[in-house]
């Protein structure tokens, strides 16, 4: 659904500039052609064009844009439903369809499990303390938010036991119940204060960047 409704807004978007440089191209040339013998044809062609060009220019901007973040600073661009971002270490964190938060180590792909060598999916919140992930996810065995840590170094995961230990697992189809818990669950995931979405990642970057060394001073 989030991947259709961004889809629909730049097509709304993209549908009224085509007809915004529609109507300004019509003034211009209409403008211009009342003093067509003064300033000549050439100055009304390039007068009626000139509203298209300029959103021309727009979508190229973009497609540079996207280009860009995508390939060389190695993040969401925006625009996708799916966003992540590199972190200063390899390691990635992004969200699936913006309700799955995950990080994974470089090279690794996330799968269905929601552990799995070298990443960690249902996020609800992140913070890192080198070399150690730390935070929270949603357990769908018990139905429940379990607290973990994953080491970089090892790329091992553990979890603490779950408050509701007889929780029971998600069916399929999930039941109310576990309906109901994972709804509260995303709810935290995107107000916590230390949610991955928010100032998780905020805290992650910053404690990464204490890791990389001063740059030399340029005075000296």
């Amino acid at each position: 659904m989030a991947g259709f409704a961004i889809f629909m807004t730049i097509a709304i978007v993209g549908l009224v500039s085509l007809v915004a440089a529609g109507i300004m191209s019509a003034c211009l040339y209409f403008a211009t052609k009342r003093k067509e013998a003064v300033r000549g044809r050439r100055v009304v062609f390039v007068s009626s064009v000139a509203p298209f060009l300029a959103l021309f220019w727009v979508g190229v901007a973009l497609v540079i844009y996207v280009m860009v973040s995508n390939l060389l600073a190695h993040q969401s661009c925006g625009f996708s439903p799916d966003p992540y971002v590199t972190l200063p270490n390899g390691y990635v964190i992004g969200s699936h369809n913006t309700y799955d938060g995950y990080f994974h180590a470089p090279g690794v792909e996330t799968d269905v499990p929601v552990v799995g060598p070298g990443y960690v999916r249902s996020l609800i919140d992140l913070d890192f303390s080198d070399p150690y992930f730390s935070g929270t996810q949603f357990d769908f065995q018990t139905s429940t938010t379990r607290s973990f840590v994953f080491d970089t170094r090892t790329r091992s995961f553990k979890a603490t036991e779950p408050a509701n230990e007889g929780g029971k697992p998600c069916g399929t189809p999930p039941d109310q119940a576990c309906l109901s818990a994972w709804t509260d669950a995303n709810t935290h995931a995107q107000t916590d204060t230390n949610s991955y979405l928010l100032d998780g990642l905020r805290a992650v970057s910053a404690s990464l960047a204490k890791l990389c060394p001063p740059l030399p001073d340029s005075r000296g």
